[in-house]
């Protein structure tokens, strides 16, 4: 297939991105409910709630290269990802009915064994099947609405995963169970639309497989990978800090503790509906413009986050939006930017290395959402922040700090380094004409 050919129709784009649904509501659910949960409605803990799930996101980075590796070297008549995918889906089922629907009288030694069965399952399912979008399309800009779909569907996810409690208004253990039964329907309906729909393209690799480490040597050499990588850590360490700290500075500086659903949902609203405003600049200039454009909206939104104080509801939901909106952005353009990596790399007649490059990006991320807990909290508590109660105005500063401050000076700091890619020449950053 030449560059520039699409290969899918708008009916296929949807089908295609329909898995993310289950996998983001069972990945929201796991990240905003399930640990409170365990801690508190099983009776098991924060202590040890948390030190599992540290405990699981650590093997979570480390199976995420192995998976993605072992992928890329898979041969069958249905291409490299789709038994992946296929095998796994069942294993993630029934780990995500265990997680969210546990049995009464459980212990710790459960929700280790069921979170890491859920952690790997999911690895095993998401690394194969992202991997389809960085390598399905020769064309430049297909790239961007693979990676768009989903990020819709992962935004509508989020937004199910956190209607159900409000919808249902019962306890915490009956919303779990109804989230549960919704993602693996969900589940079952994805694969199904991704069978009948999506066609399945890959090309034929001859060269020898690699060996494991070789394998992880070649991509971490790529230089371009490694520049992109570096900004995405970057922003998403901003990232995290700011929805690591949503909560509490919305509960704490706003004031407005009872209006923290509506933020979200304003932030997961922003997201989808600005997704096409990234894809149209990634077309008219290229894809680091837009990504550039989306850092700068999100650091005037922070920008005035730090001017808010007591009852400033309007100002907050300009925050959320601009925030929300940024996300978009730094979901799509890095993932099309490394599709563009690839298909640059299997045209020189690479190895099949997009399931590597995807998971070790995973790794990065996931790495990130350690930064709140492993930065601002810590010195939170150092300084006597109090989250259930009054603070003074220095407690304010830091959190503010926290939450805007520092995220602004990661983006531009991010921003910086993507002008170095800009710069870099054609193959990170196709035009509008490509």
């Amino acid at each position: 297939m030449a560059q520039g050919t699409r290969v899918l129709s708008g009916w296929q784009l949807i089908c295609y991105g329909v898995l993310t649904t289950p996998l983001a509501m069972a990945g929201f659910a796991l990240v905003i409910y399930v640990p409170t949960f365990y801690a508190a409605d099983m009776g098991l803990g924060l202590g040890a709630v948390g030190a599992v799930f540290l405990f699981g996101r650590l093997l979570d980075v480390a199976t995420d290269p192995l998976i993605g590796h072992f992928s890329d070297q898979t041969k069958s008549r249905f291409g490299p990802r789709l038994p992946w995918m296929v095998l796994g889906l069942p294993g993630l089922a029934v780990a995500i009915w265990c997680l969210l629907s546990p049995p009464e009288g459980i212990g710790i030694l459960y929700l280790l064994v069921v979170s890491t069965a859920f952690f790997l399952f999911y690895t095993i399912v998401d690394v194969p099947y992202s991997s389809i979008g960085l390598e399905i399309s020769p064309d430049v800009h297909e790239r961007s609405y693979l990676a768009s779909s989903k990020a819709v569907f992962q935004v509508i996810g989020a937004i199910l995963a956190s209607l159900i409690p409000v919808l249902l208004a019962s306890q915490m253990g009956v919303s779990l169970t109804t989230i549960a039964q919704v993602a693996i329907g969900l589940g079952l309906l994805g694969i199904l639309s991704y069978l009948i729909f999506v066609p399945r393209t890959h090309r034929v690799v001859s060269q020898p497989r690699p060996s494991l480490w070789n394998g992880w040597r070649t991509a971490l050499e790529n230089r371009e990978f490694l520049w992109l990588v570096g900004v995405f850590f970057i922003v998403q360490a901003a990232n995290s800090l700011c929805a690591g700290l949503l909560v509490l500075f919305t509960a704490h500086v706003i004031q407005a503790p009872e209006l923290i659903g509506m933020f979200f949902l304003a932030m997961f609203g922003s997201t989808a509906l600005c997704l096409p405003v990234w894809v149209f600049l990634s077309r008219w200039k290229s894809k680091p413009f837009a990504w550039l454009v989306s850092i700068v909206l999100c650091c005037c939104g922070l920008g005035l986050a730090t001017t808010l104080g007591t009852g400033d509801i309007v100002g907050m939901y300009f925050v959320s939006i601009a925030m929300g909106a940024a996300f978009g952005s730094d979901a799509i353009m890095p993932t099309s930017m490394l599709a563009d990596i690839v298909y640059k790399g299997e045209e020189a007649g690479d190895q099949r290395k997009a399931a590597t490059l995807l998971a070790f990006k995973n790794a990065v991320s996931k790495m990130t959402f350690v930064v709140p807990m492993g930065m601002a909290f810590p010195v939170l508590e150092l300084v006597g922040f109090d989250k259930t109660g009054a603070n003074s105005q220095g407690h304010l500063t830091v959190l503010v700090f926290f939450f805007a401050v520092l995220p602004i000076l990661l983006r531009v700091l991010g921003g910086v380094l993507l002008l170095n890619i800009q710069r870099r020449g054609p193959s990170l950053h196709p035009s509008g004409h490509a």
